[in-house]
């Protein structure tokens, strides 16, 4: 009789030891994973730009350019905005300030049109202004009132607008880690 209860005792001390050895190979499942949608996002481009530009026509000389352009680059990467610059001549008439204009801009990152209006201080006139940007060269006409057109053609330091940034987004009820979104489990 003896004999039966030592196996049992036996059997029972060896499943004992013997459990600590399967530990960490069950446990819960880890929560499933799925890639995060990639997508773009408007982006604000805006900068502070100087430039030298050569004017033909109602006054053909040197002038310089400073100006602010507010860039909106959107998702499908075209572009929509304006710019404000100021001129001052440098050659080609007395010196002194040239131009005041405001212009708006649409396009794509690579060119934009620009449309505008303002005042040519050296003609006492008011102007309207047609254009092109591309990175670091720009060209267009003004026409003032009373002395008449005024092309020119210049280099900036306007590169292309940044790109539309990048976002990675995840279905509702999982996070973001890396370019994963893991299902959020609460215990």
């Amino acid at each position: 009789m003896n004999r039966p209860l030592l196996g049992c005792a036996l059997a029972t001390l060896a499943v004992a030891f013997a459990a600590p050895a399967l530990a960490g190979k069950g446990g819960p499942v880890p929560p499933p994973t799925v890639a995060a949608s990639v997508g773009k996002e408007s982006r604000n481009d805006n900068k502070v730009y100087a430039g030298i530009n050569w004017n033909f026509g109602a006054r053909t000389g040197a002038t310089a350019v400073l100006g602010y352009r507010g860039a909106k680059v959107r998702s499908n990467n075209r572009v929509r905005g304006y710019k404000v610059e100021a001129s001052y001549i440098l050659s080609g008439a007395p010196m002194g300030f040239g131009e005041l204009r405001v212009k708006g801009l649409a396009g794509s990152r690579s060119l934009q049109g620009e449309l505008g209006a303002g005042y040519g201080f050296h003609g006492q006139a008011f102007l309207l202004n047609a254009g092109v940007q591309g990175p670091y060269v720009n060209a267009g006409t003004d026409y003032l009132f009373g002395p008449g057109w005024q092309p020119y053609i210049g280099v900036n330091t306007l590169g292309k607008p940044r790109h539309a940034r990048e976002t990675s987004s995840c279905p509702a009820g999982y996070t973001l880690s890396g370019s994963t979104c893991t299902l959020v489990v609460i215990d």
